[in-house]
């Protein structure tokens, strides 16, 4: 056969269909990928590159960063190709039952939901590399990956042994199996000469494979990465996998996370494990995206399973997937003696002063922000925070507010945790998922063991609705209760400014403040108050010389035009929530305090 040098052979097997992906010239930032497709019996075969990545709602297209695209049969005759839609190659067969593709895929961009290649390592996320065969999305893969000689490779996939055969023993190849399409590009790949730690759950291998140097201390990494695993097991009664995969990315400056079912790509910043308030970034955002282990690779909406890779899927259901899964990270953490619960109320207090100083929480509900994920999230600008929210922001807080319900509810015998272990049992992976509406209400309600519909009003409300929440309740079910205080001048215009050289710039006005309704806009350069030369600095200094309800002159440039505005200062809204002990806490409120703190694993 004479197959591109891509293509790497392997002997038959059950799969015929097979990966090859190589990196020939790292700085060049090209993978260079191979399909190689048997049993064809259609005039015509499509080969799609997806447009989005599950975990990540937004399309990214992809397909923009193809190049070199050819098809040819397995003895070598090129055939007929042409592109039919954005995303999509359409090949001629020509009567072969066997076809090679190949193409180049640019990879310069380092985040964890695209794929990365330079002279250090390689990275992919298979969504953004890997076609699928049209109409054969369920059928068993096989991958070689073929890295440079002195680069090891990383994955969740599973290696394949038996009759495999290497070849050609001067290329080097790594093989894995996949038992269909959604398994292969749910296990990105990390090649490179990055480190491995390892540790052990249950007689199960855990990875932790590093790239880049920081500040971190290892031996600390292991320990408090297995505290985390051991704590989520134990809350949801056992580790649905076979072995796992931490990918760990230290750079400069970015982070995020993407789950996958037996992996995870977490991008930190290098010098974020010192000191002990930095560190928290990196066990929140491990602990959030092992969480998604069970809510939202096992346990998810109906929507989100078999995906549409080519369009958005939408649900209404993020709220729970992301919300639950942020409002869990943190609390884990304390009940896996990683974080100090002074510290926990402290975020605590933070998010909700967050949430509040965001005018969309009036306008979008948790159901619409979910829905629109694809079109708002990750797509931010000035007015985002006037217009709408963020489903992992308020979903969380929600979902400490259905936390204390339950409690409430239930005198203290279940709470969320209850709720989040029935829907995991009631609609596993291999089922269609949970469906859009009412499901997870009456979930609440069947763990409670209230009637139907007593939990009607807080869904319509908080969920599907846009009421304020009702933190001082919620809160006073654990003991606890709120402060509002405000740190800042009392004086306030209602806008955020950033030093830009020596430039004073608005990034953002609240429709709710006095600069929105003076006409104060975005990227408008502050100059001066009241005649005076202001900075980034200054701005609040100035302000707290004046009183709310004094009217001042803001100079300022719009473009090259100025403009002097008056505007009549407001008072400033609390910008610290503080969560403090009640005087006197009735034994049930102690009672919901420690198990709230402690709990862990299913309660008969």
């Amino acid at each position: 056969m004479n197959r591109p040098v891509e293509a790497y052979p392997l002997s038959p097997l059950t799969s015929m269909i097979t990966y090859t992906i190589s990196m020939p010239e790292p700085d060049s930032h090209l993978f260079h990928v191979s399909i190689e497709v048997d049993g064809i019996n259609g005039a015509t075969q499509d080969l799609i590159l997806p447009a989005w990545t599950p975990g990540s709602y937004m399309i990214r297209e992809y397909a923009r960063h193809v190049q070199d695209f050819s098809a040819q049969t397995v003895d070598g005759t090129p055939l007929i190709w042409q592109k039919v839609a954005k995303d999509t190659w359409r090949i001629t067969t020509e009567g072969t039952t066997g076809l090679f593709a190949r193409y180049a895929v640019y990879a310069n961009e380092l985040t964890v939901r695209t794929s990365h290649l330079d002279a250090t390592h390689g990275y992919f996320n298979g969504a953004s590399v890997f076609m699928y065969v049209a109409g054969r999305t369920n059928e068993s893969l096989r991958l070689a990956v073929m890295p440079p000689h002195d680069w090891q490779v990383t994955t969740g996939l599973q290696p394949l042994m038996g009759d495999a055969i290497i070849a050609d023993q001067e290329r080097k190849a790594s093989l894995f199996t996949a038992a269909d399409y959604d398994e292969l590009v749910d296990c990105p790949v990390e090649c490179g000469s990055h480190r491995r730690l390892e540790f052990s759950v249950d007689n199960i291998a855990h990875v932790i494979a590093i790239w880049g140097e920081g500040n971190e201390d290892t031996q600390r990494l292991v320990e408090d990465t297995r505290r985390i695993v051991e704590v989520q097991r134990d809350f949801f009664g056992g580790l649905p996998y076979s072995s796992y995969h931490f990918i760990l990315h230290l750079t400069d400056g970015r982070g995020g996370g993407l789950e996958h079912r037996n992996s995870v790509t977490n991008q930190i910043d290098r010098w974020s494990f010192r000191p002990e308030r930095s560190y928290e970034r990196y066990l929140a955002l491990t602990s959030h995206e092992f969480f998604h282990v069970w809510n939202v690779k096992r346990l998810r909406p109906a929507p989100l399973g078999p995906f549409d890779y080519r369009s958005e899927n939408y649900t209404r259901l993020l709220w729970l997937m992301e919300g639950a899964t942020s409002y869990y990270d943190e609390l884990l953490l304390v009940r896996a003696g990683l974080l100090q619960v002074e510290r926990y109320l402290e975020r605590l207090g933070e998010k909700i002063i967050q949430l509040q100083s965001q005018p969309g929480r009036l306008l979008q509900s948790l159901e619409q922000s979910s829905f629109d994920a694809w079109i708002k999230l990750y797509r931010p600008d000035e007015h985002s925070a006037n217009s709408s929210i963020s489903y992992y922001l308020k979903g969380a807080l929600v979902c400490m507010l259905l936390d204390m319900q339950i409690r409430a509810a239930s005198d203290g015998v279940r709470s969320l945790d209850d709720l989040m272990r029935l829907l995991y049992q009631r609609y596993p992976a291999s089922g269609p998922g949970i469906p859009e509406t009412g499901a997870v209400q009456a979930a609440a309600e069947e763990v409670t063991g209230v009637g139907p519909g007593s939990f009607g009003a807080f869904f319509q409300r908080y969920i599907a609705g846009v009421v304020e929440l009702d933190y001082a309740a919620a809160l006073a079910v654990v003991g606890l209760e709120l402060r509002w205080l405000r740190n800042g001048p009392q004086a306030w215009l209602g806008l955020n400014v950033k030093r830009q050289g020596e430039r004073c710039l608005v990034t953002s006005v609240r429709s709710d403040g006095p600069a929105y309704g003076a006409g104060i806009y975005a990227h408008d350069e502050l100059v001066a108050l009241d005649g005076w030369r202001i900075s980034a600095a200054q701005l609040d200094a100035r302000l707290a010389e004046r009183q709310p309800g004094t009217t001042v002159r803001l100079t300022l440039f719009r473009g090259d035009q100025l403009y002097e505005l008056p505007v009549t200062l407001g008072e400033a809204p609390a910008d610290r929530a503080e969560l403090v002990a009640v005087a006197q806490p009735s034994a049930q409120q102690v009672h919901n305090y420690q198990a709230w703190m402690s709990e862990v694993g299913s309660r008969q």
